[in-house]
């Protein structure tokens, strides 16, 4: 009886000093602290905005102030001088020509070259037209293409900066105009009611083109306002030239 008392004593004792130590080990000033989360903000997406480098997309295409296509060939439609009725119709053909020996990277036309060329392109209207004529923009593009194999583009509608901005590309333009529209004190006057010339370049409100209508048009400037108020497109009347559109024919 007493050995069984004494170990219920025993027992006793143990697990007041258990609780005692446990009492301690996880008082109130033991536990860890919680503290509250810090409150995240959470910041509005940034809006995309345009680095101080770079060029707003309406302004990436501005053209130059100024421009010119370099060595560019030049020749009269009369190298000779010679106005007959074949030379006196050959702006269409002499403006071709110049935009095709630019595509090969010729500089210059001899007089002789120019006279062939003319008179060669000439026969080939007559075998496949019938007849050395006026030619329109459209004609004239299917007459270099099938000619030379030159290919140009037509353009329609056409307004000063259109010409300005293919020029800024490198890219020459040919321009029917109503000859006496434009007022060249060169021309035979009183110049020609249909004629062609290839824009090369401009510079503030001036236009450079290469005028073949005269021996003096190489870089020959027209104030713009003057060539553009020409720009016609051929109607196939005469006295209707002024009422053609503005077209151009344009080499990429």
């Amino acid at each position: 009886m007493n050995k069984k008392f004494y170990i219920l004593l025993i027992i006793f004792i143990a697990v007041l000093s258990g609780g005692y130590f446990i009492n301690k080990k996880f008082s109130n000033n033991s536990f860890p602290v919680l503290m509250p989360s810090p409150s995240i903000t959470v910041s509005p997406a940034l809006s995309p905005s345009v680095s101080p480098t770079e060029v707003p997309l309406s302004q990436e295409k501005a053209i130059p102030n100024s421009y010119l296509i370099k060595n560019f060939p030049f020749q009269s439609q009369a190298p000779f001088a010679n106005w007959d009725e074949t030379h006196d119709e050959a702006c269409e053909e002499a403006s071709v020509i110049l935009v095709e020996f630019f595509k090969n990277g010729k500089t210059t036309i001899s007089p002789q070259t120019m006279d062939d060329e003319i008179l060669k392109m000439v026969s080939w209207e007559v075998k496949n037209w019938g007849t050395h004529k006026d030619l329109t923009v459209k004609e004239t593009a299917q007459m270099a293409e099938s000619f030379y194999g030159l290919r140009l583009e037509e353009k329609f509608n056409i307004t000063i900066e259109d010409i300005k901005k293919e020029i800024s590309e490198n890219h020459p333009v040919i321009l029917p105009t109503a000859g006496r529209l434009l007022g060249n004190p060169y021309f035979r006057q009183p110049g020609p009611i249909y004629h062609m010339v290839v824009a090369i370049g401009y510079s503030g409100n001036t236009i450079i083109v290469q005028d073949v209508g005269t021996r003096r048009g190489e870089n020959y400037k027209y104030n713009e306002n003057i060539l553009f108020n020409a720009i016609h497109d051929w109607t196939g009347v005469p006295e209707n030239i002024n009422s053609g559109p503005k077209n151009m024919l344009v080499f990429e």
